[in-house]
């Protein structure tokens, strides 16, 4: 799962959307830096890449990737998750994509100087790229993954990521929808142990 369903996930608890939105920059068990529901989001954040890290489901989704990708085809998976995610929203979602997506922007920018400095750094290239809004169409996917081999390791590979996601369209479509509503019931469950 990327920024899209990450942020998604967390409910309407606007400081558990900014801890779960940057939780990949949150390193350590120390996070009394941060506000509590904060904490708590960093803390759902782990537990999500944890449970989709898990799954067998996913596993299938990586190793359509792997050849290309190899170690980074999780990053890929999780991207092309959001890709779905943004493609059925209305599956998931009575809110409105577009209005979510402009909260979001909104919220972390609301707690920027909360954020950890690494988060500050990528939060207005990801507003200004509107990566959000890019997860759902392969050219905006395209133009994520170009983004990301900017600022990470991650191969310069995103044209055959595309001809990847095209190839095994429907088979990653149904992993998607097999394994999205099984983490949606688990982060129901998480967010009230919280």
């Amino acid at each position: 799962m990327n920024y899209l369903a990450h942020s998604f996930l967390s409910g309407t608890d606007d400081l558990l959307l900014a801890g779960n939105f940057v939780g990949d920059f949150v390193k350590g068990r120390n996070l009394d830096v941060y506000p509590v529901h904060m904490q708590h989001g960093v803390l759902l954040h782990r537990f999500i890449d944890s449970y989709t890290d898990s799954s067998p489901i996913v596993k299938e989704s990586k190793a359509l990737f792997a050849s290309e990708y190899g170690k980074y085809a999780g990053i890929i998976v999780d991207i092309v998750y959001d890709y779905y995610l943004s493609f059925y929203w209305n599956k998931f979602s009575v809110v409105s994509k577009e209005f979510f997506i402009s909260n979001v922007y909104s919220i972390l920018q609301t707690y920027f100087f909360v954020l950890p400095q690494r988060a500050q750094r990528v939060l207005y290239p990801i507003i200004y790229y509107d990566w959000l809004r890019n997860y759902g169409s392969l050219y905006g996917v395209q133009k994520v993954l170009n983004r990301m081999t900017v600022r990470t390791s991650l191969p310069n590979k995103a044209d055959a990521c595309v001809l990847v996601l095209r190839k095994h369209h429907h088979e990653l479509e149904q992993h998607f929808l097999t394994f999205f509503p099984g983490l949606l019931n688990a982060v129901d469950t998480q967010i009230e142990l919280l």
